[in-house]
């Protein structure tokens, strides 16, 4: 890619040569984004893409969850200064939806991206082609104006784009028209260049050892993919490496000028990954980061002291006990949500988890104003609900039989908790199970977009002070796509036990007192 200097351009217009393509440059301010690295598959996509422009097809990268398919073609739009809007596509989605999205488009000369575009309904597909060739038959002829279907003559600005992505072979999608599949230009994305990542990103971030690190990086995830057992909520993918990669430059900005590198990054793959790993995958993954990082054998533990002496003395207020185990998973949803917007916390029923949340937000808004960073700047307030209790439609919103839209109980709710001028952190957290069905249609939530999306082409931002958690017993009917951008916490039956709730029943009783007598705790134990 390179700019070209054209003399017949009119002034104040650059061109972007790409291959045999020419782009004009389109100065759309998008801010200071971060770039993604240069990789083989990335050049490769570059290269589709634009040869796809250039013919006025639209392009269409597939392949696995955390590839980088949106990513890579909202970096393209960025290079060509062109705004690229991302649309979460549904089942909900309907040809009168599609057609005030594609109307939308061609009168502003932006870029479309449908993320999950084989959700959409097989009918709604078969119309959708008849718009997309009536696009494409108008870019073809330099046309200002088109017919579309069944909408009259409408604008087109030639720079205009749309580009799907697909996961085939997931829950919930199925196979593209073929009158739909000729009107875009395929891309495979399967596996990400993971080492060159990592190597360009922890260069980025200040550190000098960058290579060996990398190396080191790399071989640690592969061997956990092959080694740990195949647990659904485990993900190893480009999403987790980047959380961590951005995690290690904030822990380089924090520590002291001079502080061993390797030990910051062996810390925080430790951290950020045991949250989520069952009990009997703990000890091996421990000895994998000893035998990689053979140097860095005591590593000392990050230390949040505020939130801890709030969890302590919110724990003694409520009666409740102090286990060291479940009380570390109430420290590791915080850290958690200091570097994720979306959570998950899965667990058998009676581990603690409703517990963990409510312990986590009242020692939030517990803490002394002086004390208060990051997300703890704000009090913290949680909604909760059970999107199973809900169909699809009632939860996001859909048209009634007039064609006006009904909105959706959670599309309310996200619009409430996103308003701008709140003054404290939102927590929804969704209590229920998770499948393919409901949970597809938050992608955009919970990846880098952070944008809702509805199917009347309404899209409703994440602020800053808002988390979208879970709170699921497994994770057995959700696909990776979704495994993939929310961080874990796996809490074990085993991090409470039983023990400690016979002794905060037996505590309940004694300061009631008409209940029982003093003695009774000494009995209980005795019987245990």
């Amino acid at each position: 890619m390179y700019w070209k200097t054209d003399e017949t351009m009119p002034k104040g217009e650059s061109v972007l040569c790409m291959c045999d393509i020419d782009f004009v440059y389109s100065y759309e301010f998008l801010g200071v984004r971060e770039r993604l690295a240069i990789t083989p598959l990335t050049d490769r996509c570059y290269i589709t893409l634009s040869q796809a422009l250039g013919m006025c097809y639209g392009g269409a990268p597939a392949g696995p969850a955390g590839t980088g398919k949106t990513e890579t073609t909202k970096d393209l739009g960025c290079t060509l200064g062109i705004w690229v809007v991302v649309f979460n596509c549904s089942p909900e989605y309907n040809f009168r939806s599609m057609s005030k999205i594609f109307k939308g488009l061609c009168a502003a000369g932006v870029w479309g991206c449908f993320d999950e575009f084989n959700r959409i309904s097989l009918p709604t597909l078969s119309v959708v082609a008849a718009q997309v060739e009536a696009v494409t038959l108008g870019k073809k002829l330099k046309a200002k104006l088109f017919e579309f279907p069944n909408e009259g003559m409408v604008v087109l600005k030639l720079n205009v784009g749309y580009f799907i992505t697909m996961n085939p072979g997931y829950a919930g999608r199925q196979e593209l028209p073929e009158n739909l599949k000729v009107l875009f230009r395929g891309v495979t994305m399967m596996l990400p260049d993971r080492g060159v990542i990592m190597k360009v990103k922890l260069a980025s971030m200040g550190y000098t050892t960058y290579e060996p690190l990398a190396v080191k990086f790399n071989v640690l995830y592969k061997l956990c993919e092959e080694q740990l057992s195949k647990t659904r909520h485990y993900d190893f993918g480009l999403r987790n490496i980047l959380s961590v990669l951005r995690t290690t430059g904030a822990n380089k900005r924090a520590e002291k000028e001079g502080t061993d590198e390797e030990m910051i990054v062996a810390r925080t793959l430790r951290d950020m990954n045991m949250s989520k790993f069952i009990a009997q995958d703990i000890p091996l993954f421990g000895q994998l980061i000893d035998d990689i990082f053979p140097r860095q054998k005591n590593m000392p533990n990050k230390t949040h002291d505020a939130v801890e002496k709030a969890v302590k003395t919110l724990l003694s207020t409520l009666n409740l006990q102090l286990a060291p185990q479940w009380k570390l998973k109430i420290i590791q949803l915080y850290e958690t949500s200091l570097v994720r917007h979306g959570i998950m916390v899965v667990g058998a029923a009676g581990c603690g988890k409703t517990t963990i949340f409510q312990m986590l937000l009242k020692a939030l808004s517990m803490i002394p104003t002086g004390l208060k960073q990051e997300i703890t700047k704000y009090t913290s307030q949680g909604c909760t609900l059970n999107p199973k209790a809900v169909t699809n439609a009632q939860l996001f919103g859909e048209p009634n039989s007039a064609g006006e839209w009904v909105p959706g109980i959670l599309a309310e709710i996200w619009k409430k908790v996103n308003n701008r001028a709140n003054k404290h952190v939102s927590w929804i957290i969704c209590d229920g199970p998770v499948d393919a069905i409901w949970i597809e249609s938050m992608n955009t939530v919970l990846d880098d977009n952070k944008m809702l999306t509805l199917a009347n082409a309404e899209r409703i931002p994440m602020s800053d002070t808002t988390k979208m958690t879970f709170e699921v017993e497994h994770l057995n009917n959700a696909s990776p796509a979704t495994v993939s951008r929310a961080g874990i916490i796996y809490v074990s039956g085993e991090d409470l036990g039983w023990k400690p709730l016979i002794n905060t029943w037996c505590q309940d009783r004694i300061e009631a007192k008409q209940f029982a007598s003093s003695e009774e705790q000494a009995w209980m134990n005795e019987l245990t």
